[in-house]
């Protein structure tokens, strides 16, 4: 974890698979490049995603700016503007970076205007503890370039000694067209009773599956 020098509100959280988030408030800016502590190696060339999480409003100039190597880039829909020099655009297009968040954004609109390939951001949809199992799994909806849809799990369990943890990872895959049709409740009926109530109260959720059912919609009656 890294804290920006410029802004305390400003925090950087990193993750081994190659995952920046940063989390705060307001607009960030170039001065928030500037953290503490100072990382092994720098935060421009060791984390190929960066993803600006809800709470952020804009990104200023200069920011990204700071992290040209990334390959993708994740926007909240609370994000309402980003700067990007030409400069870094046209190293983002030769690099071929993917711009992620939520349908009917700014994400999305920043993607399209830009040229960017736009892939929906993946959306968590329930944490919950089988106690028998001294288990606790992470259920996330997952959207890949190819256009497959999956549930993965994420589960943890005890390890084999103290301070250790076992578990495992899988994945269910979606139809194409799984959206179609489906309300938080049908979507709800197809996993564990556990997960239900958490999905049912989902709102990014609720928006993904009406939007995409609307763009079918209009996609039919145009056919």
């Amino acid at each position: 974890m890294y804290f920006s020098k410029h802004n305390k509100k400003i925090i950087y959280i990193n993750h081994y698979s190659g995952l920046l988030e940063v989390k705060g408030e307001g607009t960030l800016c170039r001065e928030d490049t500037e953290v503490t502590p100072k990382p092994t190696e720098s935060l421009t060339r060791e984390y190929d995603t960066l993803n600006i999480i809800e709470g952020i409003t804009n990104v200023g100039e200069g920011f990204l700016d700071a992290f040209p190597y990334i390959e993708c880039l994740i926007l909240s829909r609370t994000v309402e503007s980003v700067a990007v020099s030409p400069e870094l655009l046209k190293q983002w297009r030769k690099r071929k970076v993917l711009i992620r968040g939520e349908y009917d954004t700014f994400a999305e609109r920043f993607a399209d205007e830009n040229k960017f390939d736009f892939l929906h951001s993946d959306i968590p949809l329930a944490e919950y503890d089988i106690e028998v199992a001294h288990e606790h799994d992470i259920v996330t909806l997952r959207f890949h370039q190819n256009g497959q849809t999956d549930i993965h799990f994420n589960c943890f369990t005890p390890g084999s000694s103290a301070g250790s943890y076992g578990g495992g990872e899988y994945a269910n895959k979606l139809p194409k067209d799984f959206y179609v049709g489906c309300t938080l409740e049908k979507f709800a009926d197809n996993l564990t009773e556990r997960a239900r109530e958490q999905i049912l109260q989902n709102k990014t959720l609720k928006r993904f599956l009406e939007i995409t059912n609307e763009r079918h919609k209009i996609k039919m009656t145009r056919k």
